[in-house]
């Protein structure tokens, strides 16, 4: 499994896992990229590998994805106020985000990277609100830690398992990681698109007797 990491693939590999990581978190991309396929395989490379690099590609990625958000709220702060207070349902949510970055920054930019999409604007919320750069930085290095981390380990520990039933998942990963990233995004996307549209054939006929 070194090999993977010792030979002309290195560079790509650890490329996609830091491109990965960085588009999971951007708004736009995040819809398309989902960075818990990266963060997974970034384990398993840990376990199979014993290197660090991988892990170290999707930390970053998701680092510098956390400061672009920023930087760009920073910068567009003034239309993004008037997209947020547009209605009186994103008036309210902004006004308890605002409290929140503004009273617990280092909890409320951590806990946002365990839920989901809120990960994907508190970056560029925290900007145009001129929070601490130093504070929203720790907080989203805790964040990292913790949000991409859990995949991490879950990777690691799926890697563990699947050794100890003597498979060798190192080669499989090096013959397919291309499949493994872009099917596995694929799947994701898939399912999200089937179970919007079994959703909404629910609905159909409901508002349909109305």
């Amino acid at each position: 499994m070194i090999g993977i990491l010792a030979d002309t693939s290195e560079t790509w590999l650890l490329a996609s896992l830091f491109l990965g990581a960085l588009l999971d978190a951007l708004p736009g991309p995040c819809l398309f990229v989902f960075g818990e396929v990266f963060f997974v395989l970034a384990g398993t490379l840990l376990h199979d590998a014993g290197t660090v690099w991988p892990v170290m590609a999707v930390f970053a990625g998701a680092l510098v994805a956390d400061q672009i958000g920023y930087e760009l709220g920073r910068r567009a702060a003034t239309p993004l106020r008037r997209l947020a207070l547009a209605t009186a349902r994103r008036r309210s949510a902004y006004r308890r985000a605002h409290r929140g970055l503004q009273g617990r920054t280092l909890v409320f930019v951590a806990a946002s990277r365990l839920l989901g999409p809120v990960a994907w604007i508190t970056p560029a919320l925290a900007g145009s609100l001129r929070v601490s750069w130093l504070r929203f930085t720790l907080g989203s290095l805790i964040g990292v830690f913790l949000g991409v981390g859990q995949f991490v380990l879950y990777g690691w520990l799926l890697a563990a398992g699947v050794g100890a039933a003597g498979f060798d998942l190192g080669h499989f990963l090096a013959e397919h990681a291309v499949l493994i990233l872009f099917g596995g995004n694929g799947v994701v996307i898939a399912g999200l698109l089937i179970g919007r549209w079994q959703f909404g054939s629910r609905r159909g006929p409901r508002q349909d007797q109305q």
